[in-house]
């Protein structure tokens, strides 16, 4: 039951972090475009460092949980 429920949420974090990265890669090329010089960071950066570790940690459980 937990084990199926961690892959849920692995799968959905995971969907999220794709996302989240293809975002940030529109969006460099959006400023790459406009040709400004001001150094303005994505916040959706941090969240997106967030999932990720998220991510590695929720793996970490997982491969415990089924060690057991």
């Amino acid at each position: 039951m937990i084990s199926s429920t961690l892959t849920i949420i692995l799968v959905i974090n995971s969907l999220i972090a794709i996302g989240l990265i293809l975002n940030q890669n529109e969006s460099a090329k959006d400023a790459a475009s406009n040709a400004t010089n001001t150094e303005i960071s994505n916040p959706l950066q941090n969240i997106t460092w967030l999932c990720v570790f998220l991510e590695l940690i929720l793996l970490l459980v997982k491969t415990k949980i089924t060690d057991v």
